[in-house]
């Protein structure tokens, strides 16, 4: 069993549900979000948690996709868009900077 088969086996015991597919999509999503915040392409040091956080986050939002706040019956919600600040926090030490040339 390789690492991605053994994080994805783990979160669908977390999440509690029984597809794997779906676990296993969301779990790339949110490498390639980690991977593209941190400016890398390749997981570094304990990066793995916070791909891990993400898609337990990318999971739990299903059905809220695009939205930003609700209301309903007088009970409001808001939802943080992108990447949680406490998991952005985290990843903050494993950034690499861009270099862009100029011409």
């Amino acid at each position: 069993m390789d690492e991605k088969e053994q994080v994805v086996s783990a979160l669908v015991k977390r999440l509690g549900t029984d597809d794997t597919d779906l676990v296993s999509d969301i779990y790339d999503d949110a490498l390639a979000q980690v991977l593209d915040y941190t400016n890398r392409t390749k997981l570094v040091g304990n990066m793995a948690i916070y791909v891990k956080q993400l898609a337990i986050v990318m999971f739990n939002r299903q059905g809220n996709e695009g939205e930003s706040s609700r209301s309903e019956g007088g009970v409001s919600a808001s939802f943080e868009l992108g990447i949680p600040t406490e998991i952005k926090q985290g990843l903050m030490c494993y950034r690499t900077a861009k270099v862009v040339k100029f011409s």
